[in-house]
């Protein structure tokens, strides 16, 4: 989209969880022991942004029960 006013945000969070959770499931279905991981920011952004980024993202997996099956990838820097 080329701006967030055209955009339904919660749909997309939806469909991201959706396809996170297919994921999972097909995860499940092969027998695939591995763990899933989530780096927030790829780039190297500031202290703060980072923090932001995490804790976005923690919540976003808690809110669509996906918690438990993905850890996030985090700089410790």
């Amino acid at each position: 989209y080329m701006t967030l006013l055209n955009t339904d945000l919660k749909r997309e969070q939806q469909h991201l969880a959706k396809f996170l959770h297919l994921a999972v499931d097909y995860k499940k279905k092969i027998g695939f022991k591995g763990q899933f991981y989530i780096e927030p920011k790829p780039k190297e952004p500031t202290k703060h942004q980072y923090d932001s980024d995490a804790a976005a993202c923690l919540n976003f997996l808690r809110e669509y029960d996906l918690l438990g099956d993905f850890k996030l990838n985090l700089e410790t820097n």
